[in-house]
Order: C-alpha cells, then sequence, then structure tokens
C-alpha cells in the first residue's frame, strides 16, 4: 500500500467520469478474477464505462436529494468512490442503496472504505432514508467481509444475470443508517491511517 498522506472526500464532477470508470474496470479485473472469465473482463470497454459514470455524474447535478456520488482523493489523484441513491420503491425493506463502492487495489484495508460508507450513510440519511442495501457478487469474500464488519446483515442469495454471465449476488443490508455509521467509525483503522 501507499503511503497515505491526506485523503479527503468531495463530491464527484462530471470531470471525474474518466478516473471513476477506470477504477471500476481495474476493480473488476482484480477481484473477480477467476470468478468471472478473462474474456469478459479484457474486454471491459473504458469509454462505455466513462458515458455511463458521465450520464449518472450529469444527473446528480438535479437529482441531489435522491442521488449522491463522492471520490476519495490523495496527492489530486482519485484512489475510489462510493455512489448511493435514494429508492423510488423500497427493495427488500430497505428505503436507500449504496449501489457502487470502490477503491484501488493498493489502497484498500487503509480505512477509506470505512470513511466512504460513512459519507454515503450520512447522505442517505440527509435524503431521508433510514435504511440501506448494498449488493456483492457471493464470490467476493473481502467485500462481504467488510460489509459483515460493518455490522450488515445478509438480506438475501440470489441468480442473475449480468451482460450473459450467470452470477449469484448477495445483498446485504442495515436496517438503521446510524448502526452503520457507527460500526465504520468503531473500526479501528491501521496503522498507517492513524
Amino acid at each position: 500500500m501507499s503511503q497515505i498522506k491526506e485523503i479527503h472526500l468531495r463530491r464527484a464532477t462530471v470531470a471525474d467520469a474518466e478516473a471513476i470508470a477506470a477504477i471500476r474496470i481495474e476493480g473488476w479485473r482484480t477481484t473477480y478474477r477467476g470468478m468471472i472469465p478473462d474474456s469478459y473482463l479484457d474486454n471491459m470497454n473504458a469509454p462505455e464505462n466513462v458515458l455511463h459514470w458521465r450520464t449518472i455524474l450529469q444527473a446528480m447535478a438535479t437529482k441531489e436529494d435522491t442521488l449522491c456520488v463522492y471520490v476519495a482523493v490523495s496527492e489530486d489523484q482519485i484512489i475510489g468512490f462510493v455512489s448511493a441513491v435514494k429508492l423510488p420503491e423500497a427493495k427488500l425493506d430497505m428505503d436507500g442503496e449504496i449501489n457502487a463502492i470502490y477503491i484501488r487495489p493498493q489502497w484498500q484495508r487503509s480505512g477509506i472504505g470505512k470513511r466512504m460508507m460513512h459519507k454515503a450513510a450520512r447522505s442517505l440519511q440527509a435524503m431521508g432514508c433510514q435504511r440501506c442495501v448494498i449488493w456483492v457478487i457471493d464470490g467476493n469474500s473481502q467485500a462481504r467481509n467488510f460489509y459483515e464488519e460493518l455490522g450488515g446483515e445478509i438480506l438475501i442469495e440470489q441468480d442473475f444475470s449480468w451482460d450473459g454471465l450467470d452470477l449469484t449476488e448477495v445483498a446485504y443490508g442495515w436496517r438503521e443508517l446510524n448502526v452503520l455509521m457507527a460500526s465504520a467509525d468503531a473500526l479501528p483503522f491501521p496503522p498507517s491511517m492513524q
């Protein structure tokens, strides 16, 4: 892991779309190698991902009461991001969703994820949400352990299809956003973050 000097979270802008897309692709290629066919991972389309995130970030300007995206920045470099949305209709009795959280591999296990989860939960609260869900592919044990450390409970495991791939996803939920924020605050930071 790189030596961390200072990390701050800020609201993402349209100009961040390329960095966000690159982090997402890097995350998939690093995390899901061996779970998802190499051909799928190797052919993830950067321009298509950039367009997807540019569209989301443009929409965020008019949907601040239902959507937020934050980036984690160290020395002017984006090293992670988190996205959360107020759901138009509850899913699994949850009214909010953290729909993406990615951190560059060399920065993982450094406390950034806890800060981003706390920020997403606080933003969902500001949108009027009380509970939230996050989805993860079943074989992603690192993310699953992280959500469990934060007090997430398994709501459902189900099969789903993604771009022609048959996968199993797991939903973790927090019935109170305050519990998620308190859990994020209570976990010790690694020595490099103290």
